[in-house]
């Protein structure tokens, strides 16, 4: 029998301790037979003093001849295991987050291996997720702060005409509404990011949200003069209101801000069999091959152009949500014909 099932019944994990307790009752059973058999019928002192004697001594010793090698086994095994365990710790205390245990059935300490390997997951994204934000985020932050402190020190001329002075007071405001945005889709991000359940669901119209979430828009596209229409029949759907408002409100503002001037955007939301599926189509610039592999990463901008205005985490936060709500997000896009993106939820 080899060692996989010796350690294995009905893929389930034996531990050492349990065979070497097995092993014992089976060892004296065996050395106990064995002596009762060479001295009764062998020796044919059967029922003395020295026959009782010698079958202690001999179940003893047959114990002792089979266990010590077995215990000397087992001690190594266990020994190599720990030491398997102690080597992955020692990498994670010097920061090597990459590092995994390669988990094989037949260790008794697979199921902590395991867990290792996850917490070890967990740790590497917590280390992705800070490396981020504190490069991208860092970057994003000094970019309005600049604005802001530069344009704040042309304010100090008193020569400025009320024109001039109007003018920068009005990108100091709209750089720190960027700056309250930046933080709070940013702590919005993070927290979606360590979110694995949905909690506080009710039974709601998507169809009327969707719709509200349009009308709070309606300044962005009305000044753009886009001709916004939307087909959103009833359709109720059982989530969390507020996570799935900042995913709508993310999605068209995004649509928004890629449509032209005179442009349009089109919404429709429509039931199937298993899932709601909601559509969003502009008539935007489109978008690259090389640009759609990258769109839900946080702080990604196509256009370097527009980092002024966006912030590049609208669609990783739309993304993460899709995830969260157990559906999915899909894009379509051709350069000069604008895009399509496709959001479906399971019923």
């Amino acid at each position: 029998m080899s060692k996989n099932k010796i350690l294995r019944y009905k893929d389930k994990i034996i531990p050492p301790y349990l065979i070497l307790s097995i092993s014992v009752v089976v060892a004296a059973a065996l050395g106990y037979f064995f002596m009762t058999w060479i001295i009764n019928d062998v020796l044919g002192v059967e029922g003395t003093y020295i026959s009782t004697t010698f079958e202690v001594v001999g179940t003893v010793a047959f114990m002792v001849i089979v266990l010590v090698p077995m215990s000397i086994v087992f001690y190594r095994i266990r020994k190599k295991e720990l030491n398997i365990l102690y080597e992955g710790i020692q990498h994670l205390a010097e920061g090597d987050f990459n590092y995994k245990i390669p988990v094989k059935r037949r260790y008794s300490l697979a199921k902590v291996y395991a867990n290792f390997n996850k917490m070890s997951e967990e740790l590497q994204s917590v280390q992705i997720l800070r490396n981020d934000f504190i490069n991208s985020y860092s970057h994003e932050f000094k970019t309005p702060i600049a604005s802001i402190n530069g344009f704040a020190e042309l304010l100090l001329d008193k020569t400025l005409s009320d024109e001039e002075r109007e003018q920068y007071l009005r990108i100091i405001i709209e750089e720190t509404d960027r700056l309250s945005k930046l933080a709070t889709n940013t702590i919005l991000l993070s927290r979606l990011s360590s979110q694995q359940i949905v909690a506080d669901t009710e039974e709601y119209d998507l169809g009327e949200q969707i719709r509200q979430c349009s009308i709070l828009l309606s300044q962005n596209w009305l000044k753009k003069n886009i001709e916004f229409t939307c087909a959103l029949p009833q359709v109720l759907y059982k989530g969390n209101r507020e996570l799935m408002q900042h995913l709508w409100i993310n999605l068209i503002s995004n649509a928004v801000e890629h449509t032209p001037e005179n442009g349009e955007i089109a919404i429709s939301l429509h039931e199937e069999e298993n899932e709601i599926i909601m559509n969003i189509a502009d008539n935007g610039e489109g978008m690259t091959e090389e640009t759609l592999k990258h769109l839900f990463d946080p702080y990604f901008q196509a256009d370097a152009s527009r980092s002024s205005k966006g912030l590049g985490l609208g669609l990783s936060i739309v993304k993460r949500i899709t995830e969260l709500c157990n559906g999915s997000i899909s894009v379509e896009s051709e350069i000069g014909k604008g895009s399509l993106f496709t959001v479906k939820l399971p019923k």
